[in-house]
């Protein structure tokens, strides 16, 4: 990409004009609304300061700004949330994203993860220098969300218990139920923590395994009331169904009508 390059004074106080109002992601429509021009000029200006180095341009119509501390184009953007809500609402920021965002773990996060309604062909994008890892989903399991404020414009989140719910519901998101257990042994300790929203969510998403795991994993790893358990027990299917997809399940756990791996079956006899 090209080093940064000077511009008038004129087009450096537009600039300035629309950079005061921390949009994040700046589209023609936005510079039209701020500078009341028509939108041909406003994209002229965006085409301009984009071949200057001072915006960086994620897709179509839409660019983002250059730190004024960086010495060239080649940066990342600090409101990569924003970048994905921009280009693949309607959704929300979920999986690894969500988890860093609550803290139920520490781990350095080289993409962003989000949930679209849209259908998408590439499953692992990247956008003005960021990795983004999608997965589409129905309208139906977009609820449980909070809302994020960046600059003037907002994101949508998974709450802490949809972002837990999330993970029941497809452990591949992570690498895995042994990294699900971890982030949900994170929820359990926190200040998030509410079974009586786990339940209530985990109907909602219409996956009878999600409480099939939450049993197993409160049974093996955590503790439950029988009161919980017995509703928990009350919301599984008669079929089998795979407790970690991502490795071979050879034993089967007939109370929680799991497929399991030799380890979580020895966890759980062990408990037994």
């Amino acid at each position: 990409m090209n080093d940064l390059s000077g511009i008038g004074k004129s087009y450096r106080t537009k600039l300035s004009s629309i950079l005061e109002k921390k949009f994040g992601v700046i589209t023609a429509k936005l510079v039209s609304e701020t500078l009341d021009a028509s939108t041909q000029e406003a994209g002229r200006l965006l085409s301009r300061w984009c071949k200057n180095g001072w915006l960086v341009r994620i897709k179509r119509g839409a660019y983002i700004p250059v730190p004024l501390e960086s010495t060239s184009t080649n940066v990342v953007t600090e409101e990569p949330f924003l970048v994905a809500e921009l280009i693949y609402r309607p959704g929300y920021i979920a999986g690894f994203s969500a988890v860093k965002h609550w803290d139920f773990s520490e781990q350095i996060i080289e993409s962003v993860t989000y949930f679209t309604c849209k259908k998408v062909k590439i499953r692992n994008p990247s956008h003005g220098g960021i990795k983004f890892k999608l997965k589409t989903v129905t309208s139906k399991k977009v609820f449980g969300l909070k809302t994020l404020w960046i600059g003037n414009q907002k994101v949508k989140i998974s709450d802490p218990t949809k972002t837990i719910i999330d993970l029941l519901d497809d452990p591949k998101l992570v690498g895995g139920i042994t990294i699900v257990c971890d982030f949900f042994s994170e929820y359990l300790n926190s200040e998030y923590c509410n079974i009586e929203l786990l339940i209530k969510y985990a109907q909602e998403m219409n996956n009878k395994t999600i409480f099939k795991r939450i049993g197993l994993l409160f049974e093996t790893k955590f503790e439950a009331s029988e009161e919980i358990l017995s509703l928990i027990l009350k919301n599984i299917s008669t079929g089998l169904s795979e407790f970690d997809p991502t490795i071979p399940s050879e034993y089967i756990i007939t109370r929680w009508r799991l497929k399991t791996s030799r380890y979580w079956k020895m966890e759980y006899d062990r408990k037994k």
